[in-house]
C-alpha cells in the first residue's frame, strides 16, 4: 500500500472516529437534558408556541381567582433559593442594629434597642485612649510559621467554612437542603452585623501598618474588625449545636476556634478581631436561636468577652473546659418549639433532615 493510501485510510479513520465522538456527546447532551432533544430555549419557545395555537384557548366563565390551598411546606418549597434565603435572613435579623458607643474605639450591638454587646478597635483601651498596635502586630507574626501547615484550610476558608463545620455533622445540599439554607441564613445575618461594625470601627488591616506581617493571601479592602470569618464560623457553630445536637458541640467549637486563627496565621487579621467575631457569635446565639424555636447552648457574650479572650483551638481549651460527652454525639431529636412564620416552617423541614423534632 502506498504513502497516499495509507495516510488517506487514517484520515478516514480519523473522520468516522470524530462523528462518533461528536454523535456520543450528542446524544450524553441529549439524555442529560431529559430526551428535550438538545434545542435552545428560544427553539423550545417557538415550537411550543406552534403548538399551543392549536389548542383551544376560551378562558372559562367561572375561573376562579383562588389558588389551589397548599401547605407552608410547599409554599416554601415553590420558593426559589434567593427569595427564600432573604425573607429567613430578614426573619433572623430583624432589630439588630450596630450603632457607636460613647467611647472612642467602641461600637455597640442592639436587639430592638437594647445593647447585647459592645464591641471593640484593638488600637483603644477600656477608656477609648489609644494604645500602640504593635503588641496586636507581633501576635500575627507568631503565628506566620503555622503557615506551610494550614496553607490548604487558609486558601479553602476564604470563601467555604461549612464543609470545615460540617466534620461534627456531614451535610451536602442534597442530603440536608433546608438545613444548609437555614445555616446559610445565619451565616447572612451574622454578616449583615459584622459589616456594619466593620464600617464603624474602620480598623486597618495589618499590611496597611506594616508590610513585616506579609499577608499570605489577597488582602480583602474593608476594615479589620470585627473578623467575619470568626463572626460567621461561630455563629454557624452555636447555630449547629442548638439545631442538631441540642447541648454544646466541643467539635464545632475547635473547628470554629482553628477557622478563627487561620485569619491571624494569614496575616489578615489581628488576634482581637477574632475575640471581638466569638464575642459577636455569642451576642446572636440566643437571638437565633430563639427565632428558630431551640435552646441555646452557647455561653454568654459576656463570659467570651471577659474569659476567651485567646485564639485557636488554644484558646478554647484555655476558657472553657471540655464539654463532657461532647464528641461524635449524635442528633438529639430536639423540639423546635416557638419559631413563627417562614423559619417555623422551615425548621419542620430540617425536622425531618436532622431528626429534630
Amino acid at each position: 500500500m502506498s504513502f497516499s493510501s495509507i495516510l488517506q485510510t487514517q484520515q478516514t479513520q480519523q473522520t468516522q472516529q470524530t462523528q462518533q465522538t461528536q454523535q456520543t456527546q450528542q446524544t450524553q447532551q441529549t439524555q442529560t437534558a431529559g430526551g428535550g432533544g438538545g434545542a435552545s430555549p428560544a427553539q423550545l419557545a417557538h415550537a411550543l408556541d406552534a403548538v399551543a395555537l392549536t389548542l383551544p384557548n376560551a378562558i372559562p366563565d367561572d375561573v376562579s381567582a383562588i389558588a389551589p390551598e397548599q401547605t407552608p411546606e410547599r409554599i416554601l418549597s415553590r420558593l426559589i433559593p434567593l427569595h427564600r434565603h432573604i425573607m429567613m435572613t430578614e426573619a433572623l435579623s430583624a432589630g439588630l442594629a450596630v450603632q457607636p458607643a460613647k467611647t472612642d474605639g467602641h461600637v455597640e450591638v442592639l436587639l430592638d434597642g437594647e445593647v447585647l454587646c459592645t464591641l471593640t478597635s484593638p488600637f483603644v483601651d477600656a477608656k477609648g485612649k489609644p494604645v500602640s498596635p504593635k503588641p496586636a502586630l507581633e501576635g500575627i507574626n507568631a503565628r506566620r510559621w503555622l503557615r506551610a501547615e494550614r496553607i490548604s484550610e487558609i486558601t479553602i476558608q476564604k470563601s467555604d467554612i461549612l464543609s470545615f463545620l460540617g466534620l461534627a455533622y456531614p451535610m451536602t445540599r442534597a442530603s440536608h437542603p433546608m438545613t444548609l439554607a437555614v445555616l446559610d441564613a445565619v451565616l447572612a445575618a451574622a454578616g449583615k452585623v459584622v459589616v456594619q461594625a466593620k464600617f464603624l470601627l474602620n480598623v486597618p488591616r495589618p499590611s496597611d501598618l506594616t508590610s513585616a506581617v506579609n499577608p499570605v493571601i489577597a488582602v480583602p479592602a474593608h476594615a479589620s474588625c470585627p473578623s467575619g470569618h470568626a463572626s460567621e464560623a461561630h455563629a454557624l457553630a452555636f447555630a449547629m449545636e442548638a439545631m442538631i445536637f441540642g447541648q454544646p458541640s466541643q467539635e464545632l467549637r475547635l473547628v470554629a476556634a482553628r477557622i478563627e486563627e487561620n485569619r491571624v496565621v494569614a496575616g489578615v487579621h489581628y488576634e482581637h478581631d477574632g475575640h471581638m467575631g466569638r464575642v459577636l457569635a455569642a451576642a446572636l446565639a440566643p437571638v437565633f436561636a430563639a427565632r428558630l424555636g431551640v435552646p441555646s447552648t452557647a455561653p454568654a457574650s459576656a463570659d467570651v468577652a471577659s474569659g476567651w479572650a485567646g485564639s485557636g483551638e488554644g484558646g478554647l481549651y484555655d476558657a472553657l473546659p471540655p464539654v463532657s460527652g461532647s464528641e461524635g454525639m449524635a442528633p438529639a431529636g430536639l423540639e423546635a418549639k416557638g419559631a413563627s412564620g417562614i423559619l417555623a416552617t422551615a425548621m419542620r423541614v430540617v425536622a425531618s433532615e436532622t431528626g429534630v423534632r
